[in-house]
């Protein structure tokens, strides 16, 4: 019996001295945090006096689908300054996350058609090349169908195997001018731009070649209001330079010809020199004819 009162009375010691060499005592329960008095305090991930949209105005945790600066001390799972004893204090600046396909048009979206699809003219929130988008949500146009949606200046039917070399990805060429015809847009060369389109341009037919243009449609200067080159002128110029008329060129011609008939004036007058000289010979004729017969 005393040897059992012996042991018990040793463990009750061998307790109470590794009770009294442990130094460190649980720490009390931080408080919990006071939400909108602008400190960062631990489980806070935004603050604010107040604090702003898209902040919880509970909690002060960032709301789903937003983004806030700066992220607080410790975002990374590590300890930071926001469990401290001094919190420091926070205003945070926060904005909604890309919403890519929920049919709004974000900041920095070119598009949003409501979907994730690609290649349906809005791919990210991006427009696909060769095409258009309009409207929120995003209605989408493919450039090369033939047919004038909005956004496009021009569609020549290209994926139908049709072009025009007046419009270039929906886009009308500078110097020309397309028209809305039934499907496909039709274009031609535009008449006194000053720009001279004829069919060695490739993409100009006959019908729309120009004979000239001067970069007016003013008539009476050698290239009409339809760019036909006008009568008794002359143009020059290659394509697609500012075509030079000169009228007046018949006329030139005209003066020539009365130099012509000068020249021939003067073989009439020779003509009656020979003349005179014939009727002088016939006279001599006689003389020697009434010599003979005397």
């Amino acid at each position: 019996m005393m040897r059992r009162l012996s042991l018990l009375a040793a463990a009750t010691l061998f307790v109470a001295a590794f009770s009294c060499n442990t130094d460190d005592e649980p720490a009390p329960p931080p408080p919990p945090p006071e939400c909108g008095n602008g400190l960062l305090e631990t489980g806070e991930s935004c603050e604010g006096l107040p604090p702003p949209m898209g902040c919880d105005l509970v909690t002060c945790t960032v709301d789903p689908e937003w983004f806030c600066l700066p992220e607080p001390p410790g975002a990374d799972g590590e300890t930071g300054g926001s469990s401290s004893d001094d919190p420091p204090e926070w205003m945070s600046t926060c904005e909604l996350l890309d919403t890519c396909g929920d049919g709004v048009i974000d900041p920095e979206e070119e598009c949003d058609d409501g979907d994730d699809m690609v290649a349906d003219g809005c791919s990210g929130c991006r427009v696909d090349p060769l095409w258009t988008c309009v409207g929120e949500p995003s209605e989408c146009f493919k450039c090369g169908d033939g047919f004038l949606d909005p956004g496009e200046e021009c569609d020549d039917g290209e994926d139908l195997g049709m072009n025009s070399a007046g419009c270039e990805n929906c886009v009308v060429v500078p110097g020309w001018d397309c028209f809305e015809m039934p499907p496909p847009s039709l274009c031609g060369p535009v008449c006194g731009d000053g720009m001279f389109f004829d069919t060695s341009v490739p993409g100009v037919t006959i019908g729309f070649a120009e004979e000239c243009d001067d970069g007016n449609t003013t008539p009476g200067d050698g290239c009409d209001a339809q760019c036909h080159i006008e009568d008794d002128c002359e143009c020059t110029g290659s394509a697609p330079s500012t075509s030079t008329c000169v009228c007046g060129v018949g006329d030139s011609t005209d003066t020539g010809d009365s130099g012509d008939s000068g020249t021939s004036g003067d073989s009439g007058t020779g003509g009656s020199s020979s003349g005179t000289d014939g009727g002088s010979s016939s006279s001599d004729g006689g003389a020697m004819d009434e010599a003979g017969g005397g």
